[in-house]
């Protein structure tokens, strides 16, 4: 979706098209966001959001301000700062741009078609829009969009292993685990019904249904929170742990429990915090596995003292 994304700004920066808007569809946590930042980064350019769910027609242009001249008052037009704030060469994204009010729409498809906000005009900017949806309130904005359908895992194993990869980068995993039967085990039994979301786009569905499964997104933050609930993910967490212990690579361990995974790995762990050689996320987990550590032993001490406290009563109810 990045080269597509590069490809898109190069194309219209070149030629200025004010029509059709290119607009990413798919499922949430695809990517389609991300995408657009990664551009930015490569282009070395500013990047703005605007939520389009949120707007109201009335914040599409500006606020009509008091202004006085030869002492006579009247209303001067300031535009809105997100038109303002953008310089030459920088990327709009319009989030959620089909959840919008539709009164929104007659006066934003102005603004993106013309570039002007009343007497502003924009700067050459590259706007992109992103959706989980192909579907409009009517006729006129859908010929305004050109859909961008997100890369489907189901049919190209290179973006699968993207997503793996993804999965592998944000948690600190071993890199071999990009290829590993309970990877692709999770990403299938989680990942890709989410992508059942683009037949509806491809069949031009007006009632795309409800989503299945769970986005990389949602799973990477159940790990990162340590609230796995995906069975998937937990044995796939699992797996990368053994793995790691037994080649000596903890510092691909990832805990979701204080339940130390091996005896070792305590000793080994401290001796490794604070080594310069480790990944900030490499880094940060071994922090917070040492932690849950702690906090596990800390509560079997006091489950331990619970324990005797209740043998003590009930030796005093029986004596």
């Amino acid at each position: 979706m990045l080269e597509m994304i590069l490809k898109l700004y190069s194309m219209y920066m070149a030629v200025d098209v004010r029509s059709p808007l290119p607009h990413l569809v798919g499922p949430p946590g695809c990517g389609k966001s991300t995408s657009v930042h990664m551009a930015a980064d490569v282009i070395g350019c500013n990047l703005h959001i605007i939520n389009v769910s949120r707007l109201s027609p009335l914040e599409i242009e500006g606020v009509q301000m008091p202004h006085t001249l030869d002492e006579e008052m009247f209303l001067k037009m300031l535009p809105a700062t997100f038109w303002t704030q953008l310089k030459e060469g920088d990327i709009l994204l319009l989030e959620e741009f089909l959840r919008g009010f539709p009164e929104v729409y007659n006066g934003l498809l102005d603004v993106l078609t013309s570039r002007r906000v009343g007497g502003f005009e924009l700067p050459r900017v590259f706007i992109i829009g992103a959706s989980n949806s192909t579907v409009s309130y009517d006729k006129a904005l859908e010929d305004r969009l050109l859909h961008l359908p997100a890369p489907d895992p189901r049919k190209s194993k290179r973006e699968k292993k993207h997503l793996a990869g993804i999965i592998v980068d944000a948690l600190g995993l071993l890199p071999e685990m990009v290829d590993s039967l309970e990877m692709q085990t999770l990403l299938d039994q989680e990942v890709l019904p989410m992508f059942k979301l683009l037949d509806s786009f491809k069949n031009k569905s007006t009632s795309p249904g409800m989503l299945e499964g769970s986005s990389i997104r949602n799973l990477i933050g159940q790990a990162q929170l340590r609230q796995v609930q995906s069975t998937a993910l937990k044995e796939m967490l699992d797996m990368n742990n053994r793995r790691a212990i037994s080649s000596g690579k903890i510092q691909y361990v990832f805990l979701t429990t204080g339940k130390n995974p091996d005896p070792a790995y305590k000793s080994k762990a401290q001796v490794l915090q604070g080594n310069p050689k480790l990944t900030e996320v490499q880094g940060l987990n071994l922090d917070l596995n040492l932690q849950l550590i702690e906090m596990e032993a800390i509560r079997s001490e006091k489950g331990s003292d619970e324990d005797d406290d209740i043998l003590d009563v009930g030796d005093d109810v029986f004596s």
